[in-house]
């Protein structure tokens, strides 16, 4: 579900990273309301929902793939909190890199025969 812009940037590339981000920084400010004992369980927005879709993995993708995403909302809260929009921009793109690669290795072991 790539499209192209004039540019030739990959526009889901660019939303993906965005919503990565969002996710981010929502478990960011959870975390850190955990902190001080605020109950934030009810608070899920499930964002890796749409990413895993906009990846083409459907609703639900494999367990490397969400251990991958999930630990990076886990450690969201250990980055200092800004009120710059793009503080966390590097670690939602380290994100996606992984979790591209991890699509991409899943990919590759599903092609290799198995003598």
């Amino acid at each position: 579900m790539k499209r192209i812009t004039k540019s030739g940037m990959e526009i889901s590339k660019d939303i993906i990273i965005t919503l990565i981000l969002a996710d981010l920084k929502h478990n960011q400010l959870l975390g850190n309301l955990r902190k001080i004992a605020f109950h934030t369980d009810e608070y899920a927005i499930r964002l890796y929902e749409a990413i895993a879709q906009l990846m083409g993995l459907g609703n639900e993708p494999d367990e490397e793939w969400f251990e991958i995403y999930d630990n990076f909302l886990l450690n969201a809260h250990k980055h200092p909190v800004s009120d710059h929009p793009d503080s966390l921009q590097s670690v939602a793109e380290e994100c996606y890199a992984l979790l591209c690669a991890s699509v991409k290795v899943k990919n590759h072991l599903n092609t290799v025969e198995v003598i």
